[in-house]
């Protein structure tokens, strides 16, 4: 179904529906660059390069009876100084956004294409690093989660990515997601993440690799001038390719993570200690993980520190252009807005991406 189609659903809906629900017209809009600048010194585990990328995404849905949104809208992504053989293009790439969310102060279902910071778990670097958070954004399938109304930042959330279909030119390709947090005690939180990658083959290759990755963690959040949010956790991460042969290698390691934040600005410090996660890296076509390149050191032991914008991770909200298209007594009291990010969203790179963007490879 066109994009056209789908905004032509949503009109008639807001129509057709109007003597039943009071309904509102959400609008809005999501702008962010990314400029990093990586300088490897007298390091071989990844790339020298600078990235310079901005994405601009407009929305428009509509709301009704207050935990109904049907929106639609577009990614268009410019990344600065590519090169395009075949001749420059206006933008990098554009992509489409479509989904529907039902919300309550419990519940969230998501199902389309939406964007991946809709997550609220804590998956870590090993999961997604920071290039694959920006430059594959998207999600297309399925989220559910349940959130604790009487324990602050207690929740669980299973997720669906279809990433391939079976083809001769794509291989079919899904990623489970879940994550779960519970408070023990204010400050004191345990929980864990959880990922499983299963990159098929197509009708001209059907060679098979299977990823997962487990992150159990505990932590502990307080302020002692300065936000600190400490968390040691294990990583275990099983994985076969059968294209290279049918073993099971099962490397693990631990990581002690370090946040402190104030003034809007954040530093991160990651030490990881184990074996190289990521074996597979360089056997397989695609890539099973959009983990950190730190994660398949040539040493066990590996340190990142990370200074970042603290305030480009709270989620804005899209305004509503009008709130009654019924008369003024259907009309209902409103919360606040359409969600747009959310923190924690991450997902994995591995196939050219969002602007077929290096940094996503």
């Amino acid at each position: 179904m066109s994009l056209k189609k789908v905004f032509a659903l949503a009109a008639a809906l807001a129509i057709s529906g109007g003597s039943l629900f009071a309904q509102k017209i959400l609008v809005g809009a999501d702008f962010e660059t990314r400029f990093d600048n990586r300088e490897y010194a007298n390091n071989d585990f990844n790339e020298s390069q600078t990235l310079f990328s901005a994405r601009l995404t407009p929305r428009i849905g509509i709301e009704w009876q207050e935990k109904n949104q049907l929106v639609v809208g577009v990614e268009m992504m410019q990344n600065f100084g590519q090169y395009n053989p075949q001749g420059d293009r206006f933008l990098s790439d554009v992509k489409p956004l479509m989904y529907y969310r039902f919300k309550t102060a419990n519940v969230q279902a998501n199902a389309g294409i939406f964007n991946r910071k809709e997550l609220m778990g804590d998956y870590s670097t090993a999961f997604f690093s920071d290039s694959t958070r920006f430059y594959h954004n998207r999600l297309s399938g399925f989220l559910g989660r349940y959130v604790s109304t009487q324990r602050q930042k207690t929740y669980v959330e299973l997720a669906v990515d279809w990433e391939g279909m079976y083809s001769e030119a794509s291989r079919e390709m899904f990623r489970i997601l879940s994550a779960g947090r519970y408070t023990t005690r204010p400050g004191f939180y345990v929980g864990y993440a959880f990922s499983m990658f299963h990159f098929a083959g197509s009708k001209l290759n059907e060679n098979v690799t299977d990823n997962l990755l487990l992150n159990p963690y505990i932590g502990w959040e307080f302020n002692a001038f300065f936000d600190f949010d400490i968390q040691g956790g294990l990583l275990f991460a099983p994985q076969r390719g059968r294209s290279v042969d049918h073993t099971w290698r099962k490397p693990y390691g631990g990581q002690l993570d370090v946040t402190i934040s104030r003034w809007g600005l954040k530093i991160e410090n990651n030490l990881y200690l184990g074996k190289n996660l990521q074996p597979l890296r360089n056997y397989v076509a695609n890539p099973l993980t959009g983990g950190g390149p730190y994660l398949r050191p040539g040493r066990p032991l590996c340190r990142r520190t990370v200074l970042r914008d603290h305030q480009a991770h709270l989620q804005p909200h899209v305004g509503r252009l009008r709130s009654q298209i019924l008369p003024r007594h259907d009309a209902r009291r409103g919360r606040h807005g359409l969600p747009l990010r959310r923190n924690g969203t991450r997902h994995a790179a591995g196939r050219p991406a969002v602007g077929r963007h290096p940094a996503a490879l």
